[in-house]
């Protein structure tokens, strides 16, 4: 905080003007940092309301379309990677993107778009939720939020791998939530891209055997993806005992 001083004079009983130094602080009020800090957060909930409205009334029927074509343009697989970050960060559901890179691209390389997109998007909606969010939440939710941070500061890269492999836990809701929270931006990259990893493995695998789904090779994938799913789940669990303990 910065400070300067003011030369203000004042008379005495005698008529007299004396000086004196008086300290003022050239920040704004914290109350006016929190009232906008809250603005910025409400703004931010508004935005995303408001696009998850519009998801629900126009769905997502062209939404794979779309990734195709980029997919099968010149671009490709650069093209794809971007337009699938973005995707994620307006909402849209991941799996839709994933099943869609393994249609496009085939295995493994469909599996390096999905992940790549996914992890893009996921960290800039965390940015986006840090720098819209964080300072409002705080000022609203105050212990609560300071009881998460304490948590969380000592589990961090734990916590964040724990929630991805748990499959309940919604994807475009955790990119922006965990940016409202003290996670450090690097360990939730990281725990984030390993977490993803093998139910991005499968769904593209799925993807790139969607033509075929009576054959071996699907159904296979379908009983693996179903057997991630649970022991994911399992091993969160696991994870969060020891992470409590």
């Amino acid at each position: 905080m910065r400070f300067f001083d003011k030369d203000s004079r004042q008379e005495n009983a005698a008529g007299w003007s004396v000086g004196h130094h008086e300290v003022v602080s050239v920040e704004p009020p914290s109350s006016s940092r929190s009232t906008l800090a809250i603005a910025r957060l409400v703004v931010l909930v508004v935005m995303l309301v408001a696009v998850g409205i519009g998801l629900a009334v126009a769905g997502t029927d062209g939404v794979r379309d779309v990734l195709t074509d980029v997919g099968e343009s010149n671009w490709g697989f650069a093209a794809f990677v971007v337009v699938y970050a973005v995707s994620v960060v307006v909402l849209l559901p991941g799996t839709l993107g994933t099943l869609t890179a393994g249609a496009v691209f085939g295995f493994p390389l469909g599996a390096a778009a999905a992940l790549m997109g996914a992890t893009i998007g996921a960290t800039l909606s965390f940015v986006i939720a840090r720098a819209m969010g964080r300072e409002g939440a705080q000022s609203l939710f105050g212990r609560r939020l300071s009881n998460i941070d304490d948590f969380i500061g000592r589990n961090d890269f734990t916590s964040i791998l724990i929630l991805r492999l748990m499959p309940v836990v919604p994807f475009n809701l955790m990119n922006y939530g965990s940016g409202l929270t003290s996670v450090r931006l690097s360990r939730y990259v990281v725990a984030s891209a390993i977490g993803m990893a093998p139910a991005t493995l499968l769904a593209t695998g799925l993807g790139d055997q969607v033509d075929n789904p009576t054959g071996a090779p699907f159904l296979i994938l379908v009983a693996l993806f179903l057997v991630v799913l649970v022991g994911s789940g399992l091993f969160a669990r696991r994870l969060r005992a020891r992470a409590i303990s």
